[in-house]
């Protein structure tokens, strides 16, 4: 029991100073362009130099662990941050129906195992303890469902806060392309994408 609280205490720990706003770090001290092109023998030779290194971790919308906590206390309030408000009400939605639901037969199973013990029938009292053990199994169903949502809640929001500082796809751009260019051999470069 006191390794739980301590657990929780931690946990209360890190959320809080996550969240607050009031740290004077100077971000951009710490951050190191990542626009190092890699070249094997000269096989890129005929593209174009680097001349506009944008660090996309400057554009972002929230940090990612505060996206993937604010998901953690309230599931689809990282998405709302991360400006997808579809998929908040969609991840609340969800969580909210799989919590009621748990309630709902948890409730249901309370009152079954109450009935159960106060009847002195036996017939009536493996009745009620089968329909006890059923709506109990119901009850952990929906918990774990619950459980679940709120994790992929939580991941969502982190990968989407990862990606919002990255531009936006062209929606009009072909999904394949396929180009043929010349090498300094002579000889042509067959280059194939795709794009999703």
């Amino acid at each position: 029991m006191k390794l739980l609280v301590y657990f929780i205490f931690i946990l209360f720990f890190i959320i809080s100073s996550v969240l607050s706003d009031t740290t004077n770090v100077n971000i951009d001290s710490f951050t190191v362009d990542d626009t190092v092109l890699f070249d094997i023998q000269g096989q890129l030779s005929n593209t174009l130099d680097v001349t506009d290194s944008v660090n996309f971790e400057k554009r972002l919308i929230q940090t990612p662990t505060k996206a993937l906590l604010k998901s953690m206390l309230i599931p689809g309030w990282g998405q709302f941050g991360n400006k997808k408000p579809f998929k908040a009400l969609l991840f609340a939605g969800m969580d909210t129906w799989m919590i009621l639901s748990a309630v709902h037969h948890g409730k249901k199973a309370s009152d079954l195992f109450n009935q159960f013990e106060s009847t002195d029938d036996l017939e009536l009292r493996r009745q009620y303890y089968n329909m006890y053990l059923g709506r109990k199994d119901q009850r952990n169903k929906f918990t774990w469902f619950a459980v679940i949502i709120s994790f992929v809640s939580m991941f969502d929001a982190y990968v989407d806060a990862h990606l919002s500082g990255y531009p936006e796809v062209d929606s009009n751009a072909d999904a394949v392309t396929m180009d043929i260019v010349p090498d300094n051999n002579r000889g042509a470069i067959i280059q194939f994408a795709i794009h999703f």
